[in-house]
C-alpha cells in the first residue's frame, strides 16, 4: 500500500491511497470464502468452486467486501501511521475494487490545527436549585396509585382528565398527507395543561369526540420542519377516537401503600415528591446543557476551520435530501426546497462547526476520550440491528465516512458532559 497526503488551509486534509493488483487478490479471495463455503455446483465439491465462477454469481457483493475491507485498512493505516484524528466525517471518492487491477481512492476530511482556545471553563452555566412541582407531584402520585387503580372501557360520554385515550390521527396539508405528522394507532393520557403552558391543538379535538367518531382540527407547521415552504402553514388535523380508558384511583391508606411496596403512606408520598424533584433537576440540568451548547455555537472571536464547516453544512443537506426525496413527487420541487435549506444550513453549519471545534479542542487539552469499549458497544449495537457481523459493518462505515463521524460526535457528547461538569454551578 502507498498513501499521498496533501494538506490546505483551513484544516483540509486529502489522503490519496493505493493497493497493488496482488494486495487486491489477496483481499479478493478472502471476500469471496463465504460466497464459496455456501455455493453449490455441480461438477464441484462444495467449497471448491473457482473463484471465476463465484465471479459470475456474486461479483457485486466480492467487490463490495473487498472495496469495503481495503479503504477502511489503507484509511486506519495512514492515519495512524500520521497521526491525524479527523473531526467530522470523511469524503470519499473512489471506484470499486477489482480483481486483477490497482486499486485507488481518494478521501477528504477536516483536522483540528494546534491552536490557542478561548478559557471555556470560565463559562457560567446557572444551576438552580432543584423545585418539585405541586403538578407533576401528583402525577407521579397517580402514577404510583394507578398500579393499583380500577381500569375500566369507557363507551359513552366524551373523554375526561386522567382517561387513556387510543387515537389514530393524521396531519394533511392541501389534501396530501404530511410526513411526520401521522401518529397511527397510538395511547395517550389526558391531562390538564400546567399553569402558563399552552393546550396542545389535539387536546380539544380529542376531547370533543365520542368513541369511533372522527374530528379535525388544526395545528401550526414547527419552524423546524425540513421542508421551508410549509413552516408556519397549518396542517389539518384527522382525528379518530378508537377508545377510552378510565381509572378510579385507591385512596391512599397506610394499607394501600403496603401493597404497592411501601413502608406505609407518608414514604410513598415521599416517593412522589423524590421524583418530582429528580425529573425537575434532570429538566435544570438538560436546558443548563442546551444553553452550553448555544454559548459555544456562538461565541465570538473564535471560528472553526473552514473545512469543518463545509462538513457540518454537507452532512445536514445529506440528511435533508434523504428525508425530503421521498416526499416530493417534483424533481424541481425538491430543488427549489434544497436551495433554500443551503443557504439556511450555512448558518446552522457555522454554529454546529464552532462548538465542535471548541469541544474537540477543549477534550484534547483535557485528556478526554471515549472508551474503546464503549465505541464498540455503539457499533455492535448498530451492527446488530443490520443484521450484520460488527467488523463488516465497521467497514462499510469507513467508505461512507460514517465511522469518524461517529467517532468526533461521541467524543463531542463526552466533552460537553465534563466541561458541563466545570461550569454548570450555583
Amino acid at each position: 500500500m502507498e498513501y499521498q497526503l496533501d494538506s490546505e488551509d483551513g484544516g483540509l486534509r486529502r489522503l490519496k491511497i493505493t493497493f497493488s493488483s496482488q494486495e487486491v487478490l489477496a483481499e479478493w479471495k478472502k471476500a469471496a470464502l463465504p460466497f464459496g463455503g455456501a455455493f453449490r455446483m455441480a461438477g464441484f465439491r462444495p467449497g471448491k468452486a473457482p473463484l471465476e465462477i463465484l465471479e459470475k454469481r456474486f461479483f457485486q457483493q466480492i467487490s463490495d467486501a473487498a472495496t469495503d475491507a481495503l479503504v477502511s485498512r489503507g484509511i486506519d493505516r495512514a492515519l495512524a501511521e500520521e497521526s491525524l484524528v479527523p473531526a467530522a466525517g470523511l469524503r470519499y471518492e473512489g471506484d470499486r475494487a477489482r480483481r486483477g487491477q490497482d486499486f485507488a481512492f481518494s478521501v477528504e476530511f477536516c483536522v483540528l490545527e494546534e491552536g490557542n482556545l478561548p478559557d471555556l471553563e470560565a463559562i457560567h452555566v446557572l444551576e438552580e436549585a432543584p423545585q418539585a412541582d405541586p403538578v407533576q407531584e401528583s402525577l407521579f402520585m397517580r402514577d404510583i396509585l394507578g398500579r393499583a387503580a380500577e381500569r375500566v372501557a369507557v363507551t359513552e360520554g366524551h373523554p375526561q382528565d386522567g382517561d387513556i385515550v387510543q387515537i389514530e390521527v393524521t396531519g394533511k396539508m392541501d389534501g396530501r398527507v404530511v410526513a411526520g405528522m401521522n401518529t397511527g394507532s397510538c395511547r395517550m393520557r389526558l391531562m390538564p395543561p400546567r399553569p402558563g403552558e399552552k393546550t396542545p391543538d389535539l387536546d380539544p379535538v380529542v376531547r370533543g369526540l365520542l368513541v369511533g367518531e372522527t374530528g379535525t382540527g388544526t395545528t401550526v407547521c414547527p419552524d423546524n420542519y425540513p421542508d421551508p415552504s410549509m413552516r408556519g402553514r397549518d396542517i389539518d388535523l384527522v382525528v379518530t377516537l378508537r377508545g377510552i380508558e378510565r381509572e378510579t384511583l385507591p385512596v391512599l391508606t397506610d394499607d394501600v401503600a403496603k401493597k404497592l411496596g411501601f413502608r406505609d403512606a407518608g414514604a410513598l408520598s415521599a416517593s412522589a415528591h423524590a421524583r418530582a424533584l429528580e425529573m425537575d433537576r434532570v429538566h435544570k440540568y438538560s436546558e443548563g446543557k442546551k444553553s452550553l451548547q448555544n454559548r459555544l455555537e456562538n461565541l465570538e472571536g473564535f471560528e472553526a476551520p473552514r473545512a469543518l464547516v463545509q462538513q457540518c453544512q454537507r452532512e445536514a443537506l445529506h440528511r435533508s435530501r434523504q428525508y425530503l426525496q421521498h416526499q416530493f413527487d417534483s424533481v424541481d420541487k425538491l430543488k427549489e426546497t434544497l436551495a433554500v435549506m443551503k443557504s439556511e444550513a450555512g448558518e446552522t453549519a457555522r454554529g454546529k462547526a464552532r462548538a465542535r471545534a471548541l469541544l474537540l479542542g477543549w477534550a484534547r487539552v483535557a485528556g478526554i476520550s471515549v472508551p474503546e469499549e464503549e465505541y464498540e458497544r455503539v457499533l455492535s449495537v448498530r451492527a446488530a440491528r443490520k443484521n450484520m457481523d460488527v467488523e463488516s459493518y465497521r467497514q462499510g462505515l469507513a467508505r461512507t465516512g460514517e465511522l469518524f463521524e461517529l467517532r468526533a460526535a461521541m467524543l463531542e457528547e463526552r466533552a460537553l458532559n465534563e466541561l458541563m461538569k466545570k461550569v454548570f454551578r450555583p
